[in-house]
């Protein structure tokens, strides 16, 4: 029977042991799988900014070109010179036209003259500068995109610069990230689904025009939809989906570009995260291999050992019975009495005294009114110390009177009881302790605590230097003795208990022993905290004011440190209304110069260990000097502060929002999911400041110059930056914001 048992305990624990194993694995599985998926996301993003980036610098030099023609053309050949030039230099360009005052595309270098029928030409005679979405060229019926910008005469378009990318080029492959060892494919595409660039592989699934077609009529969806697809895409959300395609399984990340309504979508097969896990599983099995051995050599030595010290066992176990005799006599020479509990059985052994014999007291706990063990005051705190020291098994040491030991109702006990672990039983010792607990009711008379209790202190403690024990402490109006109370950090925890989270480690720093100490000797002033305790009376927090002074005791003349606290809620609350008041701007409440530059600057030198986005901007209104005189003063005012509480609202969570005067404004952002997501919130804001309404005849608008955070290190760097992107802004057509570009040089 007992083989069967044992066969039977063997067979379950190896059933056990596999299952854990294929749990664990199914764990690391899932664990790999998450990360390949947040992997997914932040290629997505990444390459977004990167295309993002490719598209606007062409933007910028399309711009700067035409800047450049309304500056220094005179002739037709000049024109043609520049845009031979700058072929040369962006070969990214199939062809770079200029519309002419009758809106027909010229190439004056090669001589071409060509009519387009595409929309963009009137922007450009609107003053508009941009990107189109895919088209196909009347040139040479390739789908292309456009990137326009006007050109100036005495404040007048006269004209533009057009360059054109070919969607079907090989040449203009935009994403050249090489992700997840080349097993992903990469589609950049417009918001009806035209490809605008792809990375193609072994993996790819679809080689057409519009992969939106492919993923309405080809596949079926496993997570997601195509109407998802679309709504995410209407509300420039990211997200994920995956879908079937003729046995082969493929996840996905899309997430908007910075651009028109374009998207990215990065598609990997299941077959990478199968060829990860796989790899995983064997390395993980490897390595349990390699454990187990380790474990049952490691399981010989100690059973070899375990058999050594075995045949010790007796002999120490005789060694220990005898140093327990010495315990209980040990204790009998220093206590006055000692004592026994029985937990399970509810019963106190007294032990033999003098005249009296050895006593036994059944169901103790549950019967101590009855017995008159000890005194009424004090029956709680005994039951208290019984039950702590039973939940915790941690030494229990207070003071109180037995007058069923000392047949009076005067004489004071000093009670110590540990917990044996070996019986499950209290050990606990009496000692008479009525002459030190007389001499510290006398302490509580003396001058020192008076002065105390004449400030009227919140909560007040001493402690004895020379011994490092708490004499006596106060709270709440109620003075407590302390006999055998150690000032170490049990009494300092206690004290914190109740202190704000945010204020503990000031805290527990200025009570320390030794910081305590050099104030005695040295005197350095640092003899008062201020910090926020719970306060049970308000169900609040509420400021006190600890202070330190020294006193010697006038019994024995050993040094006292006593601390104590008074209450300065109201004027602590004017302080910090004071200081909230310096740091912030009068008319709307944001942060002013001073204090929005320090802001900046104490983030820029934190170091991270990820990398983060971030951003600087100004925020400038346009023609605001006309509202003024327009609607006058008082209606300004009220501008300037539904601009700043349009700020505060989209950059509170994680940014800080200053107003530098008149009607300029500033932010930082930090910790942002993308860059796409900063542009996001400032179309946003832009649109809302739109929004604002008082006058049918009065617009209000605002143009914003902002920057990236890169390297830099203070915030004059980010403002100068910001501060010539809003000067692309103010001269380009207003109500608009503009990136500054390091690499692109903005004229003043």
């Amino acid at each position: 029977m007992k083989k069967l048992l044992k066969t039977l305990i063997i067979i379950g624990s190896i059933f056990m042991l596999i299952f854990s194993f294929y749990d664990f694995l199914s764990i690391i599985n899932k664990l790999n799988t998450r990360n390949t998926w947040e992997h997914l996301s932040d290629v997505g993003k990444q390459t977004a900014n990167t295309y993002s980036e490719i598209f606007q610098s062409l933007k910028v030099s399309i711009v700067n070109t035409s800047e450049l023609i309304s500056t220094s053309f005179e002739s037709q050949k000049d024109i043609g010179n520049i845009l031979e030039n700058f072929c040369h230099n962006k070969n990214l360009f199939a062809r770079v036209w200029y519309v002419d005052e009758n809106h027909l595309l010229q190439n004056y270098y090669h001589k071409m003259t060509y009519r387009s029928k595409n929309d963009y030409i009137d922007k450009i005679f609107k003053g508009e500068a941009g990107i189109t979405n895919s088209f196909i060229s009347d040139y040479n019926h390739d789908e292309v995109i456009a990137i326009y910008a006007p050109v100036y005469k005495k404040n007048k378009v006269v004209g533009g610069v057009v360059g054109i990318l070919d969607l079907n080029s090989e040449n203009n492959n935009y994403i050249y990230q090489d992700v997840f060892d080349n097993q992903s494919y990469v589609f950049a595409v417009t918001g009806d689904g035209q490809i605008i660039s792809k990375i193609k592989n072994t993996h790819t699934l679809y080689n057409g025009d519009n992969y939106f077609e492919f993923l309405e009529k080809e596949v079926h969806f496993d997570q997601g939809s195509y109407h998802e697809i679309l709504e995410m895409i209407d509300k420039e959300k990211s997200g994920y989906f995956s879908f079937s395609y003729q046995k082969n399984k493929r996840y996905v990340y899309m997430t908007p570009v910075k651009i028109n309504n374009w998207y990215i979508f990065t598609v990997i097969s299941n077959k990478v995260i199968d060829q990860q896990n796989n790899y995983i599983n064997q390395a993980t099995s490897l390595l349990i291999i390699k454990i187990s051995i380790f474990f049952l050599i490691m399981l010989f030595f100690i059973v070899r050992y375990f058999q050594k010290i075995n045949s010790r066992y007796e002999t120490i176990n005789k060694e220990l019975k005898t140093s327990n005799k010495k315990i209980a006599l040990l204790l009998k020479q220093n206590s006055d009495r000692i004592f026994e509990y029985n937990i399970k059985n509810d019963s106190l052994t007294l032990d033999a005294w003098n005249d009296y014999p050895k006593l036994l007291l059944n169901s103790f706990l549950s019967n101590l009114h009855n017995y008159n063990f000890v005194s009424k005051e004090h029956e709680q705190l005994l039951k208290d110390s019984f039950h702590k020291i039973i939940e915790t098994h941690q030494k229990v040491i207070f003071d109180a009177k037995f007058p069923y030991i000392s047949k009076d109702d005067e004489t004071w006990f000093h009670v110590s009881i540990i917990y044996n672990e070996d019986n499950e039983k209290l050990i606990g010792t009496l000692r008479n302790s009525s002459r030190e607990m007389k001499e510290y009711n006398v302490l509580v008379q003396d001058h020192m605590f008076k002065n105390s209790i004449y400030s009227q202190a919140f909560a007040m403690f001493a402690v004895n230097l020379k011994t490092r024990k708490v004499v006596i402490y106060q709270t709440g109006g109620i003075y407590y003795n302390a006999i055998d109370v150690e000032y170490n950090d049990e009494f300092i925890n206690k004290l914190l208990k109740n202190t704000y989270k945010k204020d503990r480690d000031k805290v527990r720093m200025f009570f320390n022993y030794k910081r305590v100490q050099n104030l005695y000797h040295h005197h350095d002033g640092h003899d008062r905290i201020e910090f926020r305790i719970f306060n049970e009376q308000t169900n609040d927090y509420m400021w006190i004011r600890f202070r330190i002074q020294f006193e010697r005791q006038s019994s024995n003349n050993e040094l006292l440190m006593i601390a104590y606290a008074n209450n300065i809620h109201s004027e602590k609350l004017r302080q910090l209304e004071n200081e909230f008041k310096a740091q912030r701007d009068g008319l709307t409440g944001l942060y002013n110069r001073q204090t929005f530059n320090q802001l900046v600057d104490d983030y820029l030198k934190e170091e991270f260990s990820v990398a983060r986005y971030d951003a600087y901007m100004i925020v400038d209104l346009d023609d605001f000097k006309s509202i003024n005189d327009t609607l006058g003063h008082s209606y300004g005012d009220e501008v300037i502060q539904r601009v700043a509480d349009i700020l505060e609202n989209n950059c509170y969570e994680s940014g800080y929002v200053g107003r530098f005067g008149g009607d300029e404004f500033v932010i930082f952002l930090y910790d942002q999911e993308s860059n796409a997501q900063i542009e996001n919130k400032v179309r946003k804001i832009l649109r809302e400041i739109n929004g604002i309404k008082f006058d049918k005849y009065c617009e209000i608008s605002a143009s914003i110059g902002m920057t990236f955070v890169k390297k830099e290190k203070f915030h004059q760097e980010l403002f100068e930056m910001c501060d010539k992107a809003l000067y692309v802004c103010k001269n380009s057509g207003k109500n608009r914001f503009f990136i500054y570009t390091e690499n692109e040089d903005i004229d003043e």
